[in-house]
């Protein structure tokens, strides 16, 4: 009996371990799953990952993990919501941002520069980051993702959570999505867990377009780096030294040339399109014999 007693401890002591082993960050190879939803007289609907593709960047003295977006787009009929599924992008990949992760702590660099994202000390009464602003813990738990115990973070809003190793119930950066209608995240995946906010819908992929070399898409050039896309406010955009007397322009669908205001005619610049409609826009970058479009996707976002 004692015997007995003694080996439910051990199994018991053992699952207490696993739940409060702290769960890094994936820091090669995870996809989040999103969906933008633009609602008009027609249904834009982009299905769109963010992932790591195993390359990392220095910047700040610190090493970052680099994020790039792919994405599918489709119209359907107003009110029509076309299914989850595995889909072939027709959207070239993009550079997205990058993350890097210290003392359980994890930030993005990105735009406007280095942001925390998750705050993995926080215990309850703590305030961390969030979707807008910052919002308390209320208590933590652990949660089993494919037999992985992850810790859990509940907040003062009980629609919003946090995950050890996974990021948040709206995705690896919050901010994307509000709870609005606009942006549902779907999943995520790091190969070995997969886990989503509705065990309803699939984690599936998005494969690249028929490529070997994301510079086969949309006539891109390694030389010319443009992100985020999807954009929100600003499109940054960086060249190698080749392009710096580059003349760019910004079309819409109809190919109708937009001013546009640079904020700076060098090497490395932002473009404003905050007052732009959301939809489908075409940055022509022309130097000396070459010409480079990319498609860029204007979505409500925040």
């Amino acid at each position: 009996m004692k015997k007995s007693i003694y080996i439910i401890l051990l199994v018991l002591a053992s699952a207490y371990a696993r739940a409060q082993s702290y769960i890094p960050m994936p820091a090669d190879s995870a996809i989040w799953r999103y969906r933008w939803y633009n609602i008009d007289y027609i249904t834009t609907v982009l299905d769109n990952i963010i992932y790591l593709n195993g390359t990392d960047t220095v910047a700040y003295g610190n090493t970052y993990h680099k994020l790039i977006s792919r994405a599918f787009m489709q119209t359907v009929p107003n009110g029509t919501i076309p299914p989850v599924i595995s889909e072939t992008a027709n959207i070239s990949d993009q550079y997205y941002g990058a993350i890097r992760e210290s003392g359980k702590k994890v930030y993005l660099l990105s735009l406007s520069g280095e942001d925390l994202l998750f705050d993995f000390n926080a215990v309850i009464g703590d305030s961390i980051p969030a979707y807008v602003g910052k919002i308390a813990v209320t208590g933590t738990d652990s949660l089993n993702i494919g037999g992985i115990f992850h810790k859990i973070y509940f907040t003062t809003d009980s629609t919003y959570y946090v995950i050890e190793g996974v990021g948040s119930n709206r995705g690896l950066i919050p901010r994307l999505n509000d709870g609005g209608p606009q942006v549902q995240f779907l999943c995520f995946t790091d190969g070995l867990v997969t886990w989503s906010p509705d065990t309803a819908l699939p984690c599936t992929s998005i494969y690249q377009e028929g490529h070997e070399s994301v510079a086969g898409i949309s006539n891109a050039s390694s030389d010319i780096i443009i992100f985020p896309n999807p954009v929100a406010d600003w499109i940054h955009v960086k060249l190698s030294e080749d392009y710096k007397d580059a003349q760019f322009d910004l079309f819409d669908m109809l190919g109708r040339k937009l001013k546009v205001s640079l904020t700076n005619n060098n090497v490395e610049f932002n473009i404003f399109t905050g007052n732009f409609d959301p939809g489908i826009y075409f940055l022509k970058i022309t130097s000396k014999d070459n010409l480079f479009s990319y498609k860029v996707i204007k979505m409500y976002m925040y």
